[in-house]
């Protein structure tokens, strides 16, 4: 009797998954529009960042060279970014996505090869992007600005491990665009 028990206990867990997708409705068409993404990002500041990018880092590490893609993934919906940095014979590799709310602030995700995963917010006012990004390695402050159609810069500030602020400044040109000539 017990192995009966056990045995309808263990069916019953089975079947009841299965019945309870029979009871499910479909979403009404106003739940499946909600659950369209919305329009791509339409912003002419991060329309502009879309490209490639090189140029050099002064920080108390060194100068670096750095290079950096930028290209809207996921439907638009985020600024992809594949950041490479050589300096010194060391290499720096880092990948992030940003995109704006709703309500007009800028969200965005970083992780690299040094194991860092950072998570940042900020606004975007003109021409300047200012965002606080939060990691394990603790919070920095960044701020990048438009110059020209075809040159920014970044300066970036993070407290060192004495506590005094460290900050790095960058200069980024975008690359000509190489065309086919026949």
């Amino acid at each position: 009797m017990k192995k009966l028990c056990l045995l309808f206990v263990f069916f019953l867990c089975l079947a009841l998954p299965l019945l309870a997708q029979d009871q499910e409705t479909k979403p009404s068409e106003s739940e499946m529009a909600s659950m369209t993404p919305p329009p791509g990002l339409d912003d002419e500041f991060i329309k502009w960042m879309v490209g490639e990018w090189q140029g050099t880092t002064e920080s108390p590490m060194g100068k670096s060279t750095d290079l950096q893609k930028c290209w809207f993934g996921l439907d638009g919906q985020f600024l992809m970014m594949d950041f490479t940095s050589e300096w010194g014979g060391s290499n720096y590799r880092g990948l992030g996505a940003i995109t704006l709310t709703q309500n007009g602030e800028v969200q965005g995700y970083w992780i690299d090869n040094m194991r860092t995963m950072s998570k940042g917010k900020g606004k975007l006012e003109g021409n300047v992007v200012t965002m606080e990004w939060e990691s394990q390695m603790g919070k920095m402050t960044r701020v990048m600005e438009k110059v020209s159609d075809d040159k920014f810069t970044v300066a970036v500030k993070w407290p060192g491990p004495d506590g005094n602020m460290v900050e790095a400044h960058s200069e980024m040109t975008r690359k000509p665009v190489m065309t086919d000539k026949k």
